[in-house]
């Protein structure tokens, strides 16, 4: 039961980590395009 819970919690917080990243590149380019 735990190791089922933990891969979820994993995936999620893979997830949330892959959407932070996404922002910051998002970010990186429009400053890119501002210069």
């Amino acid at each position: 039961m735990g190791q089922q819970l933990n891969k979820i919690e994993k995936r999620r917080r893979r997830k949330a980590y892959l959407e932070r990243c996404k922002e910051k590149v998002r970010a990186a380019i429009a400053q890119a395009k501002k210069k």
